[in-house]
């Protein structure tokens, strides 16, 4: 490498040549290695680490729904959610109430601090993104954003795979159309 070339300059991929590099297979693990690296510092004032995050993020931006549904629709083991619902209520920042229809069955609703720390991790978490990303532009972090979502959207809809053949394996569910914008009406029904 000589002097006028940047030592975090990428090389050049020679798709032609079909090398490991332009295997998606080599390429999905690394990056999922990277994220999960810098994600989970990123996330790690949130009791239960990506897991509370990503409880948060849902208790916050889709229906409230039961502990038990919220672990299928995260791929998390009903027994370790308890473990991190548990954490979070200890830490103020979820809280169990009846459900309307059944009283029998609590849901989990985010309170002010929930929400306020979810703000502060997902800024974290952007920041630690644009880390892993920073070899992208805007446009194509965005473009790669988009297009591994719907891939994932669909990837529990393919041949039998891990799920089939690992019984640990809890793959999420993808119902995007639960997923809303919270309003000035909805927020201001939360509690301390």
């Amino acid at each position: 490498m000589d002097s006028s070339t940047p030592a975090d300059a990428l090389p050049e991929i020679d798709w032609g040549a079909q090398g490991i590099e332009t295997e998606l297979g080599w390429a999905l693990p690394l990056a999922l290695q990277g994220f999960t690296r810098l994600g989970s510092v990123a996330v790690a004032s949130v009791p239960g680490g990506p897991r509370g995050y990503q409880v948060l993020v849902a208790v916050t931006t889709e229906q409230p729904s039961s502990q038990l549904e919220l672990a299928r629709r995260l791929g998390i083991d009903k027994t370790q959610m308890t473990y991190v619902v548990d954490a979070l209520e200890a830490g103020g920042l979820v809280e169990r109430r009846p459900a309307p229809t059944d009283r029998r069955v609590r849901q989990v609703h985010p309170t002010r601090s929930g929400r306020s720390l979810l703000d502060q991790a997902r800024t974290a978490l952007r920041d630690a993104e644009g880390e892993l990303m920073r070899h992208l532009d805007d446009d194509e972090q965005a473009t790669l954003r988009h297009l591994l979502a719907r891939v994932a959207l669909t990837a529990g809809l393919t041949a039998p795979g891990a799920d089939a053949s690992d019984p640990a394996f809890h793959h999420p569910l993808a119902v995007p159309e639960r997923s809303r914008r919270r309003t000035a009406t909805t927020t201001s029904t939360t509690t301390e």
